[in-house]
Parts: C-alpha cells; structure tokens; sequence
C-alpha cells in the first residue's frame, strides 16, 4: 500500500476531520507544471482559493484506481454544495503520464477539468522532492518496478498557500472535508 512518509514518524494530533497539519507550517511551494489540455498552472494560479491536491499516475495497479474515483466524487460533492474549491492532481509517473494520457485518465473518472487540473511536465526527481518539500511525503519507485510509492493522502491548501489539513484519500466519505471548506468558507 503506498502513502508513507515523514508524517508517520511524528505523534499524530488528529483532528476530527482527518488530520490539522497547520503546526508543522507547511506551504505549496512554486511551480509551474502542464496540465491535461497542455496548459501552464503554477502555484500562484491557486491563491486565493482552496485546493485539494492528491498524487496520482495513470498506471497505478493499486491505489490509484480507488483515489481518482473518490476525487471525482468529491467533485461531484463540492458543486452540489456549491463551495469553489480547485482539485489538483499530481502525477508521480511524469515520464509516461504526457498531459494527452492524463486527459485520456480524467476522462475515465469524469472529471470537470473547469476546476481539477491533472499536472505533469516535470522530472521524476521534481516531483520527489516536491512531494517531500510540500507535503513531507514520499514519492519513489517500488521495488517491483510496476508501482510507485506516494502518498494516499488528500491534503487541503488554504488560501494563502498553506496546507491545513490532510485526509485518508482511500476514504469514499467525502463529509469530513466538505464540512472543514463549509466552515472555512462560512467564516471569511
């Protein structure tokens, strides 16, 4: 199972919904990646707003398969709701997952690319890093080759670029996170 990481190793403070990772005063550091319609996003396209960002690859043969359908859903969720929020997709397999592949994988799950972008464009070292850097989180190949270890988590960047809350992206109850965004949209 994939989702290991520098989180793991600290004393868990869990919050009601999910966990409250703004102790560790994490933030969604620069970028400026392609997504699936071959478009520049970059970090700064995001501020302002909240964004849940997840890491993905199109050929996952495990977790992968179980994430993107409860990102969709939380799509789906989020418009009935009525609350704006940006879903952000990173893939882990950058050498494969071209924004063509990408779209082809969106497709798949349905998404409203209008708020969810599914970005690439970037080595895998890049994205080893980023991972580690933003979301104290892994991203390395599996020793079988097929997989590649990365976090199963959905992590919840406020406006103003820090990650706030992290939640279980294997988890089909999208009710936690929706209740976090209603009450940190109710209170601005």
């Amino acid at each position: 199972m994939a989702g290991c990481g520098w989180f793991d190793n600290v004393s868990e403070t869990s919050a009601e919904n999910g966990e409250d990772l703004q102790e560790y005063g994490l933030d969604l550091h620069d970028f400026s990646y392609t997504n699936q319609s071959n478009e520049v996003v970059s970090n700064e396209d995001l501020e302002g707003e909240y964004t849940l960002v997840n890491m993905i690859f199109s050929r996952c043969p495990t977790v992968c398969n179980l994430m993107t359908p409860n990102m969709s859903q939380l799509q789906k969720d989020l418009a009935t709701e009525d609350i704006d929020a940006n879903l952000v997709s990173f893939t882990v397999d950058p050498e494969y997952d071209s924004p063509e592949v990408l779209k082809e994988y969106g497709d798949h799950y349905e998404a409203d690319y209008s708020n969810w972008d599914f970005l690439t464009g970037y080595s895998l070292g890049e994205v080893e890093e980023f991972a580690e850097s933003t979301f104290h989180s892994v991203v390395a190949p599996a020793a079988d080759d097929e997989d590649i270890v990365h976090s199963t988590d959905i992590f919840l960047v406020d406006e103003n670029s820090q990650v706030i809350q992290r939640y279980d992206g294997l988890d089909v109850d999208t009710e936690p996170i929706l209740e976090d965004l209603r009450r940190l949209t109710e209170s601005e």
